[in-house]
């Protein structure tokens, strides 16, 4: 071997020492950089953390919002309130009232031909007291053989009273009833009027404020689901974010090598060749060659480190950035849904009003239905009565034709004496004959009336029907309300939950600025090895042999990492030792680990 000139010689061994000055406490400035972020990469693995568990409760409460605008309760009370619609339209119906105003006219009318019947009464009363007097003056005439015909005049007279009481009482009745029929009229239009405040119209407005609702609860589904989507994308993200943390242990790694690796150089050049770490070099060219080695791949590494750590840190900042956008994205569509729900209710308070009115309504018809009930049993109770009055006096018609009869037969055993008496016993019976012809009108006068619409079960009070339907309405409105404040309150906490979230995640971004002073520390140790680098090669003597201090494979055998393999075999052109690829999709940092 050559002798090395004494020159150059110095040149070697004042570049050895240089170096060895050069590499001294090279590892303390990024370590204490690095470790000076352990609190700052603590806080922010907290953070994520408490990201993560936030993330999971709203999205929790999304879950829970979704189920709330999508369940059963909804659907079933939807269904409950488009029913009891159903049933009102049913109660609101006016074809009734319409029949009984025309059956109230029929009966009111009933009383002037009651009263006409009522006139031919008078005339039959007063023809059968004509006869009565006669058959008394002819019964005087006829002294003893008339004598019986005296008790005919007095029962034909007190039957005629009879009759003319009871027609006095029909004709009384007649005009109650027509006083009834009108009074009744005039209820039937009230219940008409009160009737319409729950028309078709009315209800057909219910309908189409069910139908927005409707609307408006597929519309709160929908962004109910987008922002439980939403917050399950950023349950993910967060995880994935907080796996991203482990970069900061491979970099640690990593650096604590290149520090390591300075200091076995350090010790390289102080020892010289033959001593220490160096004994194995032949000369200070060879010792100069590997310290240019050395810091040549430390140098590699810590620009491995450096860009892997601010990709690192970069694509954690753009992570976060995106997981603050996707959940502004959510605290914006929580109130979205907020206000969807606050649209409901107001469309429920429309529903409310509305239904308030008909009830209002139907309140007021079912009162004056009572009362109409009562004046309708009273009309009853007057066509029941004339029944009965006019059963009377079919009975002293009856009564008249016997005695009449009878009348006749004594009148014609007495002879051409009792011929007069036989006429007016004849007239008194055709006269009884046509009481019973005027009795047979009025009982089918009275009989022509629809008993079904004066019945009590017709009146009868549908208030507690009519209760049940406006109780059942409240009760649906008031359920949807209750499902729908629930649903806004729940849409009211995700917003809020994602707002402060969302806050946070900025904050945290914000707070990844103390990754400069690592990179500016890093950065400062491959300028002082690029130095060094430069000067231990202008140093080495033009054609130096190059050798391989057993320190580089040293260093070699104790990376767990692929990535600072792949980094050392290149610099060493050792590629293709290890099966490592430097694609795009290697994150190099080893098989075990995982980094975004």
């Amino acid at each position: 071997m050559a002798a090395i000139p004494q020159s150059e010689g110095d040149n070697l061994l004042q570049a050895a020492q240089l170096c060895a000055g050069g590499l001294e406490g090279l590892g303390l400035g990024f370590l204490n950089s690095f470790h000076g972020t352990e609190k700052d990469f603590l806080r922010l693995g907290a953070q994520l953390e408490g990201f993560s568990s936030r993330s999971s409760q709203t999205s929790a409460l999304a879950a829970g919002l979704t189920e709330l605008t999508s369940g059963e309760a909804v659907a079933e009370a939807s269904a409950k309130l488009a029913a009891n619609l159903e049933r009102l339209g049913g109660i609101c119906d006016v074809a009734a009232t319409d029949r009984q105003l025309a059956e109230l006219g029929r009966v009111g009318s009933m009383g002037a031909k009651l009263g006409e019947i009522m006139n031919d009464f008078a005339r039959l009363v007063k023809h059968l007291s004509m006869l009565g007097v006669s058959t008394r003056i002819e019964s005087a005439r006829l002294g003893d053989q008339g004598a019986g015909f005296a008790t005919l005049a007095d029962d034909v007279e007190k039957l005629a009273g009879k009759i003319g009481e009871s027609s006095g009482k029909i004709l009384v009745s007649a005009n109650e009833l027509s006083n009834q029929c009108r009074s009744a009229s005039i209820s039937l239009k009230q219940m008409d009027e009160a009737r319409k405040g729950c028309s078709i119209s009315a209800l057909s407005l219910l309908e189409a404020d069910l139908s927005a609702l409707e609307g408006l609860t597929r519309a709160s589904r929908e962004a109910a689901d987008s922002v439980s989507s939403l917050s399950r994308s950023v349950v993910s993200s967060i995880s994935e974010a907080v796996l991203s943390m482990q970069f900061h242990d491979i970099i640690r790694q990593q650096l604590e090598h290149v520090a390591e690796a300075a200091e076995e150089a350090r010790d390289i050049a102080r020892s010289g060749p033959g001593e220490g770490l160096a004994a194995e070099a032949a000369d200070w060219e060879e010792v100069c060659d590997w310290l240019h080695s050395i810091a040549d791949l430390q140098r590699s590494q810590l620009g491995n480190a450096r860009t892997r750590f601010a990709k690192a840190m970069q694509t954690l900042e753009d992570s976060l950035a995106s997981i603050g956008s996707q959940v502004r994205e959510m605290a914006s569509g929580a109130a979205s849904l907020a206000a969807k729900e606050a649209g409901q209710e107001g469309v429920l308070a429309q529903i409310e009003a509305g239904v308030g009115q008909i009830a209002a309504s139907l309140r007021e018809y079912s009162q004056l239905e009572t009362g109409m009930g009562s004046i309708m049993a009273q009309v009853a109770e007057s066509i029941a009565g004339m029944s009965s009055i006019v059963g009377e006096i079919e009975e002293v018609g009856s009564e008249i034709e016997l005695i009449a009869i009878n009348a006749s037969i004594k009148a014609a055993h007495t002879g051409d004496e009792g011929k007069a008496l036989g006429v007016l016993a004849s007239a008194i019976q055709k006269l009884s004959v046509d009481a019973r012809g005027q009795t047979a009108r009025i009982l089918e006068l009275l009989g022509s009336v629809d008993a079904a619409t004066f019945s009590a079960n017709a009146q009868g009070d549908q208030g507690a029907r009519l209760e049940a339907v406006v109780s059942g309405l409240d009760a649906e409105v008031a359920s949807i309300k209750a499902l729908d404040h629930e649903a806004a309150t729940q849409a009211a906490m995700v917003q809020s939950a994602a707002e402060e979230l969302s806050g946070d995640i900025a904050a945290a971004v914000a707070s990844l600025d103390f990754r400069w002073d690592l990179i500016d520390a890093v950065t400062a140790a491959e300028t002082r090895l690029q130095e060094l680098v430069d000067e231990l090669g202008a140093a080495l003597p033009p054609g130096h042999r190059a050798s391989r201090a057993p320190t580089l494979m040293q260093m070699l055998q104790r990376y767990t990492m692929d990535e600072e393999r792949l980094v050392h075999e290149q610099a060493l052109g050792l590629s293709g030792s290890v099966t490592t690829t430097a694609s795009g999709d290697d994150d190099g940092l080893g098989d075990n680990v995982e980094l975004f």
